[in-house]
């Protein structure tokens, strides 16, 4: 009952952490047998066992097995999910998570760390040159109660805005300047 109690013992003062299954039974005073190791399988799953570094490439192979291959991650994201299977004194940071995406024999996802430099950019499909023909696809549109026009955004893009009156919905909404937009506002009006 002595082992029993100690490992109860442990999980209130919060000590989950140990190098090994047989350092725990020794810092209980018992001895390593099968009834202690017995007790100990129960318990488990209440502790961590291995070096920090262990139990923290494991929570980081375990993330980094269940993205897609050849994908991108957010490393501050992937830190905040993995930090939250971790125990308090094992967090980690994101220096770790590039360190171990430019490790090939780690990184068997082939995983990258998203940046600016490589994200999907959101904008692109509003950053194009407008043709005088398009132009002319939105005047036929155009007619009493629905305002279709070309705005320049702030950062110097192009959006297509459509306004309309109480007859067509009263919409105020902006779509990027492609054939779909076009496509997609004839249905909202028509």
């Amino acid at each position: 009952m002595k082992f029993r109690e100690y490992l109860d013992n442990q999980i209130q003062k919060g000590k989950i952490e140990w190098e090994s299954r047989s350092e725990l039974i020794r810092a209980s005073g018992s001895k390593a047998n099968g009834n202690t190791n017995k007790i100990l399988k129960q318990y488990e799953n209440k502790f961590k066992f291995g070096s920090v570094t262990e139990i923290k490439n494991k929570e980081i192979n375990k993330y980094f097995k269940a993205q897609p291959k050849n994908s991108f991650i957010s490393v501050e994201g992937a830190v905040k999910i993995i930090n939250k299977n971790l125990p308090i004194k094992a967090k980690i940071s994101e220096t770790i998570i590039y360190n171990r995406l430019s490790d090939l024999k780690f990184n068997i996802n082939n995983l990258k760390g998203q940046t600016l430099d490589n994200q999907v950019s959101k904008t692109a499909q509003y950053n194009v040159k407008v043709s005088d023909a398009y132009k002319q696809k939105l005047k036929a549109i155009r007619k009493p109660g629905i305002y279709l026009y070309l705005e320049t955004t702030q950062s110097g893009n192009t959006t297509l805005r459509l306004k309309t009156n109480d007859e067509y919905g009263n919409l105020d909404k902006s779509f990027p300047p492609n054939e779909d937009s076009i496509n997609i506002i004839k249905n909202l009006v028509n």
